[in-house]
């Protein structure tokens, strides 16, 4: 009887946190190593273009990657890519960084790779990627069907 109850506690114990654990909304909330590697490997990715063809390399922005980060989740509950709120986000990041420029990037794919390479091949993102700025960060999120979202924010800092 005692081996029963102590079973009957801990499969109890065990299914509530299994509950408690599980959420409603199938976007990631990017708190996770595996989304934080892929952030990096785009901004990786952006300053060997950039160093490539003699640019300085971007700086990372937390305060940045806290915006992109935001947008690319409203992407995947969305399961759009739009830069709808863009002026929102720039003036977030004024009230922490003075600047005088800002761009953005947006993707959907399935890698860092191929969303760096379609930036690269499209003449509006090349700009933004290849642009003056000193300053940037990346946001990723997944939707309910595993593709990434991504958002880059290129700043140019009077700092």
């Amino acid at each position: 009887m005692k081996n029963q109850f102590l079973k009957f506690t801990l499969t109890f114990l065990l299914l509530f946190v299994l509950t408690l654990s599980c959420e409603d909304n199938p976007v990631s909330n990017n708190e996770n190593h595996f989304s934080n590697s892929i952030e990096q490997e785009v901004y990786q990715l952006i300053n060997l273009h950039r160093t490539g063809i003699g640019l300085d390399p971007l700086e990372w922005s937390d305060v940045i990657a806290a915006e992109c980060r935001l947008h690319s989740r409203d992407m995947a509950g969305e399961q759009t890519i739009n830069h709808d709120g863009f002026n929102e986000r720039i003036e977030r990041i004024r009230e922490k960084i003075s600047l005088n420029w800002a761009g953005e990037n947006v993707a959907m794919n399935w890698s860092a790779q191929a969303a760096v390479d379609a930036w690269l091949n499209s003449s509006g993102h090349k700009s933004n990627i290849e642009s003056n700025s000193n300053l940037t960060g990346v946001g990723l999120a997944f939707d309910a069907d595993s593709a990434m979202y991504f958002t880059q924010i290129f700043v140019r800092s009077s700092n």
